[in-house]
């Protein structure tokens, strides 16, 4: 990794804790949050497929981005 995208990858990074604070501190809804990660990352050149971008995936309050409450009703009949 070069210096000078080392030095946009932190500058990202920083302003995302800061926006990951407001979405913990309810400032934000986590759709502001998907936009203002999307606006920074382009601003700083982060890619979408990056490492870095701080994007959770698994976003249910089980710990889990599927329900399985249809395939276990269909397992049931």
């Amino acid at each position: 990794m070069n210096d000078a995208y080392r030095e946009k990858l932190e500058c990202y990074l920083a302003s995302m804790i800061q926006a990951k604070q407001m979405l913990s501190k309810g400032i934000i809804t986590s759709e502001d949050f998907a936009r203002i990660d999307t606006i920074i990352a382009d601003k700083y050149g982060v890619s979408s497929g990056s490492l870095y971008r701080g994007i959770d995936l698994i976003y249910s309050r089980v710990r889990g981005n599927m329900s399985h409450y249809e395939e276990v009703t269909e397992c049931e009949k």
